[in-house]
């Protein structure tokens, strides 16, 4: 993502510094909306733009603009994606902190929880450990909105929507 625009308040989930090389997310197409193609004369990667509702169950959520690399190609093409479970087994870190106190050992053990993945918002590397934890951002009910803190096994593997294990990946997201 370039841009993640939240239309309510016009505040920005990309930083200034990472408006040129981008964050990496994961999104849930059920939030997805009106996906048209973009471009941007200062960042010629941006290929397509849509609107994106955190909760889609609550009206008092406006709906965020996102711009990113991927096509309306792309983007459409995991809508029709059949995931292979409805939940997913996340370990997540208790307090969202993996360490007990600092120094940075000893490390706490995750505790798998398994959640539905029609509630996930989205997934998010923006952390001081990028390569080992990503921010899960989902839904308890309609309004109970968690940020967890959760472990991956190697730094090239995301949790995906689609699967209940994680895949390897190296395209941006």
């Amino acid at each position: 993502m370039y841009r993640w625009r939240d239309i309510r308040d016009s505040s920005n989930r990309i930083s200034a510094s990472e408006e040129n090389t981008g964050r990496d997310f994961i999104l849930n197409t059920n939030r997805i909306s009106e996906v048209v193609a973009a471009t941007d004369p200062n960042h010629p990667e941006i290929k397509s733009k849509f609107f994106y509702s955190d909760n889609p169950n609550s009206s008092r959520e406006g709906l965020s603009e996102v711009w990113t690399s991927h096509t309306v190609a792309e983007i459409t093409a995991h809508f029709d994606e059949t995931p292979a479970s409805q939940a997913i087994t996340l370990p997540i870190c208790p307090y969202n902190s993996p360490y007990k106190g600092n120094p940075v050992f000893p490390l706490r053990t995750p505790i798998d929880t398994t959640i539905g993945i029609w509630s996930i918002a989205y997934i998010d590397r923006y952390n001081p450990d990028p390569t080992n934890y990503v921010w899960c951002c989902y839904y308890r009910g309609g309004f109970k909105r968690l940020e967890v803190l959760t472990s991956l096994d190697d730094s090239n593997y995301y949790p995906t929507l689609t699967t209940t294990t994680t895949s390897t990946t190296t395209e941006q997201r």
